[in-house]
């Protein structure tokens, strides 16, 4: 009954027009200029240890890693540290993966939690560890400098919603060894500052139909490499 459709990206068009019969126009949802990639002397500056290295009743791969960074350290983050005047990468930093949402049913973020399981076993499993193995031990050598061919994920999930509890419920069970979680909610300032120092954006479409009580789902991933 519209007159006019409008996608932001070519793959949601040709699902539209394949599954649903809709003739969409890509129409690129482009950021404002201050959301780019930042410097490394700024990604220094983005000062979230307290949220990312000491929450609160959290034990983690991040959390058992960082214990003598201060939760307002000026030397030292979780990805950069400070060695006389120069600023430098941790060469053993976790990959950071962002999330923005709403925490309604229409985003499912059960997928990124059992992605998130898939690759915690899947590394085990390269690694030839044993399902018994204490994350202790793993744990203790990364904070002693040790690198591994498969980095630490830290997954932080911005937003609020009806569903956060839920799902934080969720993943305070799954009990993973090398991936790690924060939900939290930043400041108009804060947000492009994060932005700008994160490897991966993950996003998800649920686009959901109801036809004569027949619901059809389709899910539609979009993933930019930032580093």
């Amino acid at each position: 009954m519209a007159n006019g459709s409008l996608c932001v990206t070519r793959a949601m068009q040709h699902e539209l027009a394949q599954n649903w019969g809709i003739r969409a126009t890509v129409l690129y949802d482009q950021p404002p200029e201050f959301f780019c990639p930042t410097s490394l002397q700024e990604k220094h500056k983005v000062r979230l240890n307290r949220y990312l290295c000491h929450p609160l009743g959290v034990r983690d791969c991040v959390t058992a890693t960082t214990t003598g960074i201060g939760a307002d350290d000026q030397n030292e983050t979780l990805f950069t540290t400070l060695v006389d005047t120069d600023i430098l990468l941790k060469p053993n930093r976790p990959a950071l993966v962002v999330s923005s949402t709403s925490w309604t049913p229409d985003e499912d973020f059960g997928i990124l939690l059992e992605a998130a399981v898939m690759y915690d076993r899947r590394v085990a499993a390269l690694l030839d560890e044993n399902d018994s193995a204490d994350e202790g031990v793993l744990w203790k050598e990364i904070s002693g400098g040790k690198q591994y061919l498969y980095p630490r994920l830290l997954f932080i999930i911005t937003g609020k919603g009806p569903e956060k509890e839920k799902y934080e419920e969720k993943i305070k069970r799954l009990n993973l060894k090398r991936v790690a979680f924060r939900t939290m909610w930043l400041s108009a300032e804060e947000y492009p500052l994060l932005l700008g120092t994160i490897f991966v954006i993950y996003f998800l479409f649920l686009l959901v139909h109801s036809e004569e009580g027949k619901c059809a789902s389709c899910y539609l991933f979009y993933i930019q490499v930032l580093a």
